[in-house]
């Protein structure tokens, strides 16, 4: 009884402890809630069946549980770097972090979603819970893929800053971007306002894979770098950088909605 009670207390610990989340929980949530909306009706049946929830509900899932024991391995694969062209582990590019497992090749978020994907072409010979698992790391990945602050270029520093006065990191900045630019609007007033395309302009969003995603918006990832700055507090900077880091940050959670969908869409076709 007594493991029992330490093991429950350990795991509210863990589930209420505060965390620095890439978009942060509300915006992971908005992109799970874009995806929720576009979704065949099979892709619906089944992601209902193994996760028993909307994706929105589990949008930020394995940002809770990458603390545990079970599943610190996953720690790397919500970053990736990118050194000549090619995908590598963000710490190779640049990434301060440090973690306890070894560090792989492929131990980065493009090279675990496809393998992901790879084991979700043959979901109906895997164990439900392995589908699970799978589909609830891919949720909250693409998100991740989507975020200036989770992607790192090797020579290109993520710097310190300001803001108000208190010190932060460029990622940590990024990550509480929607809170900042989104105040107060709920994941379906933000899809009404934003999610404006047409089938064919979503067909055209989701061409390519997730490696080819990540690159094509590698100009307005590194363009964040120019918006922000390490040596002005960011409510000193000029009105249209503030605007036009909202406009970029909007754009791609939009972009990550539509595309989770088409992940999940893809695997139940």
């Amino acid at each position: 009884m007594k493991r029992l009670l330490i093991a429950v207390l350990a795991l509210v610990a863990l589930l209420s402890a505060p965390r620095a989340y890439a978009w942060d929980a509300s915006g992971h949530g908005t992109i799970g809630h874009i995806a929720d909306r576009h979704l065949t009706p099979k892709a619906r049946k089944m992601c209902s069946k193994y996760l028993g929830h909307s994706l929105a509900y589990y949008a930020s899932w394995l940002d809770q549980w990458r603390y545990s024991h079970e599943y610190h391995h996953t720690a790397r694969w919500h970053a990736v770097g990118i050194k000549d062209g090619e995908f590598v582990p963000g710490q190779v590019a640049g990434d301060i972090a440090d973690f306890l497992a070894p560090l792989t090749p492929d131990d980065h978020g493009v090279a675990r979603m496809e393998q992901m994907l790879a084991n979700l072409e043959h979901y109906r010979n895997m164990p439900d819970s392995a589908v699970t698992v799978n589909l609830k790391c891919l949720i909250h990945m693409v998100g991740d893929m989507h975020c200036p602050g989770h992607v790192f270029y090797y020579g290109l520093k993520q710097y310190e800053m300001k803001a108000y006065d208190e010190p932060i990191r460029f990622h940590g900045f990024i990550d509480k971007c929607y809170g900042r630019f989104n105040k107060g609007k709920t994941s379906d007033e933000f899809y009404h306002k934003y999610c404006r395309l047409t089938k064919a302009e979503i067909a055209e969003l989701c061409q390519g894979d997730m490696g080819d995603w990540v690159k094509q918006n590698t100009p307005v990832f590194k363009e964040c770098y120019t918006l922000l700055s390490p040596t002005i507090d960011y409510r000193d900077l000029p009105e249209q950088n503030k605007f036009r880091l909202k406009e970029i940050t909007d754009e791609l959670r939009v972009k990550a909605g539509y595309r989770l969908a088409y992940v999940m869409n893809q695997i139940f076709k």
